[in-house]
């Protein structure tokens, strides 16, 4: 793969076609390794797993024993320390790991789906662009020796004092292991294929980097009794090998693109709570027109009062005519006017009833303020205060 390269796409096809070249370029340069992608709706983040964030590395081992102690149960059918790993991310615990997918598509949806404000360098706030990051790697399974040792320090506490050697120890490697060798494990990453046993992982086609992300410090001849601890990093070397920038204006346009291919938030994420916020965001595009606001229905009661009996609630568009010709002058708005205005007059009681005449004061002034009338609320009061002084 070429480095750090950076492309803006505007479409999902011009997308498609540019993962599509990375792929042929690698199978004519005989490169064997397996395509990853990472997708953020934010273009400016640095790339790092959530435990490298507010200083959180600090207590990593202790907010695992904490979660692990609360649902015991849940851990029990877990086959690997990454496995384990694996769990605690998907209910919402910070880790090391970093979701990646295989699918492009994906990856795209997750760069599309939400936007962040920024700040320009004029000071100009807008929404972020989305970005795809694309790299390559030889992937492992979840139970390799490099993902297991890098997932088990996750749940080790480094207490200033521990030691290459102490480490080597507390992780339990039996195996023949230089300290040149061991430190390369602790200071790299490893693309780790999980077991299928997740449906969110299966949907989303996923996959994690894990990173060990530990300090050396040598300060003795013997390089074993080196002092080690945690540190933040972010992965930008090991994921930011080609870049696909994806501006915030096509972003929605995008989303209904994959939308026909079966990529939304119901696909990728099977809970229930996905499924009824995909609904909602379809049914949203369904609407058409607003819904007028409830009015109950009350039958009106005939007395004998002769001046009851002959004052009609309904209004003569005569007098509809006369208030709103007398209040402007442009007959365009005075057609918009009377309209909403015989619409809303025509209901029982309108006089009468707040929330009619309130529905009545909103619509005049929408149109008001829609065709630049100056003060009109004050206006639009004026007017149906008219019409209820004319009945």
């Amino acid at each position: 793969m070429r480095n750090k390269e950076t492309i803006i796409v505007n479409s999902l096809s011009e997308y498609t076609s540019e993962v599509t070249g990375i792929r042929e370029r690698m199978l004519q340069d005989g490169e064997s390794e397996t395509l990853f992608f990472r997708g953020q709706c934010n273009s400016v983040w640095d790339i790092r797993p959530s435990i490298f964030r507010e200083s959180l590395v600090s207590v990593e081992s202790r907010i695992i024993k904490t979660a692990k102690s609360r649902v015991p149960s849940e851990f029990r059918e877990c086959t690997s320390p990454f496995e384990e790993l694996t769990k605690l991310q998907h209910y919402g615990l910070p880790t090391r790991l970093l979701d990646l997918t295989r699918n492009p598509l994906v990856a795209l949806y997750f760069a599309c789906c939400s936007s962040e404000k920024v700040v320009d360098n004029e000071g100009i706030e807008m929404y972020s662009d989305g970005v795809v990051y694309i790299c390559s790697g030889y992937e492992e399974s979840a139970d390799s020796f490099n993902s297991t040792i890098l997932a088990k320090i996750a749940q080790i506490d480094f207490d200033g004092e521990t030691t290459l050697k102490l480490l080597k120890d507390k992780l339990r490697l039996t195996e023949e292991l230089s300290a040149e060798a061991f430190i390369k494990i602790l200071q790299g990453s490893a693309f780790v294929m999980p077991s299928y046993n997740n449906s969110r992982i299966i949907c989303q086609s996923g996959a994690f980097l894990i990173t060990g992300s530990i300090n050396i410090c040598h300060g003795d001849e013997d390089i074993w009794n080196s002092v080690v601890s945690k540190c933040v990093r972010n992965l930008n070397e090991a994921v930011d090998v080609k870049r696909i920038i994806i501006p915030n204006e096509i972003k929605a346009d995008i989303l209904d693109e994959l939308d026909l291919f079966n990529i939304n938030e119901s696909s990728l994420f099977p809970e229930l709570e996905h499924q009824m916020s995909h609904v909602k965001r379809v049914g949203s595009k369904w609407v058409t027109n607003d819904c007028i606001p409830f009015i109950k229905y009350e039958h009106r009661r005939l007395v004998e009062d002769s001046d009851v009996q002959q004052k009609e609630m309904a209004i003569d568009e005569n007098i509809i005519d006369a208030v709103v010709s007398s209040k402007m002058a442009d007959e365009g708005i005075q057609s918009q006017v009377k309209s909403v205005i015989k619409e809303v007059v025509a209901y029982p009681d309108w006089n009468i009833k707040g929330s009619t005449r309130n529905e009545l004061l909103k619509k005049v002034k929408r149109i008001l303020v829609q065709n630049g009338i100056e003060g009109p609320e004050m206006l639009a009061q004026v007017i149906v205060k008219e019409l209820i002084h004319n009945i």
